[in-house]
């Protein structure tokens, strides 16, 4: 089979065409697909075992059940969700990473630091306490173990100081409430 390459030279503008032979399948679009939809597969099923994605990582449903895999295509599977801001996907990020400036973190990291909710209701600052207990993000609680994205995003933007760096962005905590 011969290969070749053309280059067009207009005044506007240089195309390159590149003949496909008589197998249209051994193109270098169809080659580049097959690779591409290898590479993915491989990617999703490394995903699908936990070790993969350590083991703080945040699963997210797309839909009732179905949990979100990665992919690239089309923005990849989270960031159509969370790519408005830069601020939204970075507080996205560090949460389903759990990488992020709570007492569960400090925990493990600086150690000699405080690991207490602001809230003063819970020994270490976990993301499910963020999410489903903490009466500073009482409004709209995630209470579900595995949310669905829609879910997970609107918890974010009705409260933009989770998961946000800054203690500046963080409401004043109140004092616990005795029992």
């Amino acid at each position: 089979m011969q290969w070749s390459l053309h280059f067009l030279a207009h005044e506007d503008a240089t195309s390159t065409k590149i003949a496909t032979g008589r197998h249209p399948a051994t193109s270098l679009d169809a080659l580049r697909s097959k690779s591409a939809a290898a590479c993915l597969d491989a990617w999703r099923t490394s995903f699908a075992r936990s070790s993969s994605q350590g083991r703080y990582f945040l699963p997210l449903k797309g839909g009732i059940k179905n949990l979100f895999q990665p992919s690239y295509a089309k923005g990849g599977g989270w960031l159509p969700f969370i790519g408005e801001s830069v601020t939204l996907c970075a507080r996205a990020t560090r949460a389903i990473l759990n990488h992020t400036p709570i007492g569960e973190f400090r925990q493990h990291f600086f150690p000699a630091e405080c690991t207490h909710c602001p809230c003063g209701h819970c020994q270490v600052e976990t993301r499910q306490h963020i999410f489903a207990n903490c009466c500073l993000f009482a409004h709209f609680p995630l209470t579900d173990l595995v949310p669905t994205v829609k879910d997970f995003v609107k918890f974010l933007k009705e409260h933009p100081s989770a998961f946000a760096f800054s203690s500046q962005d963080r409401p004043p905590a109140e004092p616990p409430e005795p029992l």
